[in-house]
């Protein structure tokens, strides 16, 4: 009988024993946070215009609008008005921040019956840049392939600039 009382007693010092370290484990808390910045957004102020063109009648040509808004007409071609322009965006976001810009490779400007001509080489005034006081601007020029006898007409099309914080 004695064994009996001296086995349950065992048992119930490792209870206390274990209920007691358990009761030792060590924790510690940590804070949680995060900083959220200003959405970074683009809008455009003005489009990328190559003006009005006299294509040749024997020669495929380009005429070239720079992103600091100066237009190169090839030879095989005319530019008749000095209306050009070169796309302006604004970025605004963060103060401070740093972004980069990522422009398209080609796009198809088309007319009204379905003729189109390719714009491509696109480049900008900087491919990135940051955000003073929240705020920053750039510009974007291309190349624009002219046909021979480029069909008449207005033609139109859109492209896509994107920013992205660095």
């Amino acid at each position: 009988m004695n064994k009996m009382f001296a086995v349950a007693g065992v048992f119930a010092s490792l209870a206390i024993a274990t209920s007691a370290q358990a009761a030792e484990i060590p924790t510690a808390d940590a804070g949680a946070g995060a900083k959220i910045v200003a959405p970074l957004e683009i809008s455009n102020v003005a489009d990328l215009y190559f003006g009005t063109i006299a294509p040749s009648t024997t020669v495929a040509d380009q005429v070239v609008v720079t992103a600091g808004g100066e237009r190169k007409c090839g030879p095989a071609v005319t530019c008749l008005t000095a209306d050009h322009t070169a796309a302006a965006f604004k970025v605004t976001g963060e103060a401070n921040a740093f972004y980069t810009v990522s422009l398209p490779k080609a796009i198809k400007i088309v007319n009204e019956n379905g003729n189109a001509m390719l714009v491509s080489d696109f480049s900008g005034s900087k491919d990135k840049g940051q955000l003073i006081k929240g705020e920053d601007s750039f510009t974007v020029g291309g190349t624009l392939d002219v046909g021979v006898r480029q069909e008449a007409g207005k033609y139109t099309g859109s492209f896509t600039v994107a920013v992205e914080y660095q």
